[in-house]
């Protein structure tokens, strides 16, 4: 099986309502799909999601990524050798882990798709019930934060995330009101998106945990794992790192110093699923849970994370990005009906439409050769 063509493209997606964080604010998002053709007659779709202030990645710099470098390093190579695919993936280029996501995705869909089952059986796992996901809290003023909150509560979800990290001195306060708003029968989660310092965690961590928090990711800058670290050693609470791991080499460096206790692992930072389903092989023999989450991405994407986390059976689930979409721009895949998610039985990712509905870009690429 080899390579013959490919078509790229590119589009956007309104959210349903706007989504604020201490990092950003969006009122949609970008995608960037890639369609993998081979000489058997089979068709992969992958696709990344941009998120510049986390991962350094703009639509632009994947599209180029992914036509100058990740294409060209499968020309010519057996699909079947795998490990000479995903080194050959890994190695095209440095960083740019989200275009290698989308690339590694379209793979594992084209994998599934030949052995003909679907993807979570490819990987190992066995057709699973719904999974839930929690909801995100947007941050923003106390009021419209815990309205918010309400609203998910009314459509079904039992876990929420709350944004925090207002630098406004009213986090604290934003997390009592939401508590007293939804009870003490919701879950809540913080997370500060890296806004606080060292001091400022440690100082939240126990009035956190008094409104029955579970846990907290990412207090502090991604950088600074050993301001991480001295949290979690005092924390009354399970820390999670998130921007601070992107492949395998953060993951090595946050166990060596037992930097949280939790790890998010999100597609577009660990390059795909490859690195991915080793990453959470790796965290689970030193004893770390794991998370798997999403940036704000469209479903083929949202899609293989689910597949993911149901294969692995893992500890927490963020794959609310979805939901929050005004649009799907696909038929098959994930799909939600509040906090359940149930995925496709179709073979591999159980895309069955993939045309976008509107297209800022779009072009093929044939392979020489």
């Amino acid at each position: 099986m080899k390579l013959i063509a490919a078509e790229m493209a590119r589009t956007s997606i309104p959210l349903t309502t706007p989504f604020r964080t201490a990092l950003r604010q969006i009122s949609g998002i970008e995608e960037v799909r890639v369609k993998l053709k081979t000489d058997n007659g089979l068709q992969g779709v992958g696709s990344a999601a941009p998120t510049a202030a986390i991962t350094g990645e703009t639509a632009a710099s994947i599209q180029a990524a992914i036509e100058d470098y990740l294409l060209p390093a499968l020309f010519n190579v057996a699909l079947e050798d795998q490990v000479t695919v995903f080194s050959r993936l890994e190695r095209a280029l440095m960083h740019n882990r989200s275009a290698k996501a989308a690339v590694d995705i379209a793979l594992h869909d084209l994998y599934a798709k030949a052995a003909n089952q679907p993807l979570i059986t490819w990987m190992g796992g066995v057709a699973a019930p719904a999974l839930k996901t929690d909801a995100t809290v947007s941050l923003g003023t106390v009021e419209s934060m815990v309205a918010q909150a309400n609203t998910l509560c009314l459509a079904g979800f039992h876990t929420l995330k709350v944004k925090l990290g207002g630098h406004d001195g009213v986090d604290l306060e934003r997390m009592a009101a939401i508590r007293l708003a939804v009870g003490a029968g919701i879950g809540l989660r913080v997370d500060a998106n890296q806004a606080w310092s060292v001091r400022e965690a440690k100082s939240y961590l126990h009035p956190l945990a008094d409104l029955a928090v579970e846990l907290v990711e990412q207090p502090v800058l991604a950088q600074n794992i050993e301001g991480l670290a001295d949290i979690t050693r005092d924390s009354p609470l399970p820390i999670v790192a998130d921007e601070s791991v992107y492949g395998l080499d953060d993951l090595l460096r946050l166990i060596q110093l037992r930097a949280a206790d939790v790890v998010n692992l999100k597609l577009m930072k660990t390059g795909g699923l490859h690195q991915a389903r080793t990453m959470i092989a790796v965290a689970r023999s030193q004893g770390l849970k794991i998370m798997i989450g999403s940036m704000m991405e469209g479903i083929i994407s949202i899609s293989a994370a689910a597949a993911l986390a149901s294969v692995y059976a893992v500890d927490y689930l963020d794959l609310d990005a979805g939901y929050f979409l005004e649009r799907q721009d696909v038929k098959g895949g994930l799909s939600y009906n509040g906090p359940k998610l149930t995925l496709p039985t179709g073979l591999g990712l159980g895309i069955t439409d993939d045309r976008l509905t509107r297209v800022h870009w779009r072009k093929e690429i044939a392979v020489d050769g």
